[in-house]
């Protein structure tokens, strides 16, 4: 599905009391796989203690977000985490960048798939720079590599130069691989000048869902 039109993007940040993570994991499995109105979502933990989570959503428009938003579906799963989140953070993001493989996925906690969620500071006056190497690396990678099965950059609103980017592969093998590409390479030395901060998270993933093939690019 290619998208004319920019999707909606969000962010969330979750921490959470680990002797409650695995009523977390299947709450989240049971919301995402039935989340009919959503184009991708992941939901992951960083660190072994399971305490501090990420989960990730796009929408194809505000109606589609909002519809899901409606659902009586939303409505349970937020009032099932009351007890289970201990500190919840939306980070509305612009999408700069969206692509996934043509499959479809609906991947469970029992996986080995890695992903990696980076935050990006860009100088100021390098956001153009920075993006098209980004845009250009991303669209490389998931179609030539494949062991990539999606990535996805956005800016958060109104700060054009913070960067999320999240990138998910079949194995780590498959990101080692893809740290030795001449693409990847070649995005390391165009944006050498234009980064100003980066931190890397490694998540294991508790669910994927994408409807597959979504690619969008402004």
């Amino acid at each position: 599905m290619k998208l004319e039109k920019a999707p909606v993007l969000n962010l969330f940040r979750l921490e959470i009391d680990p002797k409650n993570h695995e009523n977390y994991t299947q709450k989240v499995e049971e919301y995402m796989l039935n989340a009919d109105h959503a184009l991708f979502m992941q939901s992951g933990h960083e660190d072994q203690k399971e305490y501090k989570n990420y989960l990730i959503e796009s929408y194809q428009d505000d109606a589609a977000y909002q519809q899901h938003e409606d659902t009586s579906q939303v409505q349970q799963f937020e009032h099932n985490l009351k007890d289970i989140v201990t500190s919840q953070v939306k980070v509305e993001l612009y999408p700069e960048f969206i692509s996934t493989k043509p499959e479809k996925l609906a991947v469970t906690h029992d996986n080995d798939y890695v992903v990696y969620l980076t935050e990006i500071g860009v100088q100021l006056g390098k956001s153009d720079e920075f993006a098209n190497a980004v845009m250009k690396e991303m669209k490389t990678a998931v179609e030539k590599e494949d062991g990539i099965l999606a990535m996805i950059a956005g800016t958060i609103m109104n700060q054009p130069n913070e960067w999320f980017s999240l990138e998910v592969y079949r194995t780590e093998e498959a990101y080692e691989k893809h740290l030795k590409t001449k693409h990847f390479k070649k995005y390391l030395e165009a944006t050498k000048y234009s980064v100003e901060s980066k931190g890397l998270h490694l998540l294991k993933p508790d669910c994927i869902v994408d409807q597959g093939e979504i690619f969008y690019r402004p």
